[in-house]
């Protein structure tokens, strides 16, 4: 401890010349306060943004889920119908190759039955000739004179065999 005066002691120099604040360095504390005052402020306006993104990707990526669920729904019923058109490609091939053979076995049934009118049956005029057949039968009654009934008879006759 000092046992003289204050100006004179080393540690009273110290702690007063610690004590005191020039105008500057008084200055430059004042902008530091109103420094941390904005960046408060700018801190809380960055706080809120960051917190309307999140929202706004907790959004987006509950709106992605969403189109993702509605994708995967969208393929697998795709999926689905593209294996409903191929059994159905199947059927058909079948029916054809069914037909085919039905329409080989008429043309050779009927190769010698003449309709009127008409060239014998042929793969050319397949589809007339089968027309014409069905227009006959479903208006027998136009076909009732002795010789169509004949006609209609021998055609009965020669498809008899004929397995459909």
């Amino acid at each position: 401890t000092c046992f003289f005066s204050l100006s004179g002691c080393p540690r009273a120099t110290f702690a007063g010349k610690k004590g005191k604040l020039s105008g500057d360095e008084i200055l430059n504390t004042k902008f530091k306060t109103s420094d941390v005052l904005e960046n408060d402020e700018e801190i809380k306006q960055l706080n809120k943004e960051i917190s309307e993104l999140n929202e706004s990707n907790s959004e987006m990526e509950a709106a992605m889920v969403k189109l993702q669920s509605q994708i995967s729904t969208m393929e697998k019923n795709l999926k689905n119908i593209e294996e409903e058109n191929k059994i159905i490609e199947e059927q058909n091939e079948a029916l054809f190759l069914e037909l085919s053979g039905l329409s080989q076995a008429l043309i050779q049934s009927l190769a010698n039955i003449r309709l009127p009118h008409m060239e014998p049956i042929s793969e050319q005029n397949f589809d007339a000739y089968v027309s014409t057949l069905t227009d006959m039968y479903t208006n027998q009654e136009c076909y009732q004179n002795p010789e169509n009934k004949d006609l209609l008879e021998s055609i009965k006759q020669a498809v008899k065999g004929i397995q459909v």
